[in-house]
């Protein structure tokens, strides 16, 4: 019959159903044993940071498979940036303090179900003039267990239009080179 078949040297059937539940599990038990996930976007080429606050579209990130009954410890947005270039000529950098990242998920709306995921200091993502650096690895240190609690996609920005606090840059222009964002979901 389909579905069933005999193990050698075995007298009775094995059920195909019975053996993939088993191994489901045994890929939800060994999930669980990793302490974190990471679910990260797919790259973006390039995001230019201008001297004129104004709304930034970094790319979405799909959280496809959280082992199942897990309980979510906390969350962080990551921001992962290749490279770093300065087009003003002067030294380039975050200008204002608490520049932010935001996230939501896709569902939601912008200034009503957004959280902070990163902040940036004033003076951030420095970049000498006319030069080209490599770029950090940034995990902000907000908690977004609270929005991030399932499998999902979600919307990254920063937002200028309803927030008021998006990213600006003190040249003409700071460009950031193969952007991804990411999101860490540590669970027990």
């Amino acid at each position: 019959m389909p579905g069933e078949f005999y193990v050698e040297g075995q007298k009775e059937k094995v059920d195909l159903t019975e053996i993939k539940n088993i191994i489901s599990e045994v890929q939800n038990i060994l999930a669980r044993k990793v302490s974190f996930l990471d679910s990260w976007s797919a790259p973006a080429n390039k995001i230019t940071i201008s001297d004129v606050a104004a709304d930034l579209t970094f790319p979405d990130i799909v959280v496809p498979a959280l082992p199942s009954g897990l309980s979510i410890k906390k969350v962080a947005l990551v921001l992962s940036v290749r490279a770093l270039a300065d087009i003003s000529a002067g030294d380039n950098y975050i200008n204002g303090a608490d520049k932010t990242i935001r996230i939501k998920k896709s569902s939601g709306a912008w200034g009503v179900d957004d959280v902070v995921g990163i902040t940036l200091p004033n003076q951030g993502l420095y970049c000498k003039a006319s030069a080209k650096e490599a770029g950090p690895v940034i995990i902000g240190d907000t908690d977004l267990s609270a929005l991030v609690n399932a499998n999902g996609s979600y919307n990254v920005a920063s937002r200028q239009t309803v927030s008021v606090d998006a990213l600006v840059a003190f040249g003409a222009s700071l460009e950031l080179y193969d952007i991804q964002v990411g999101l860490r979901i540590f669970w027990c």
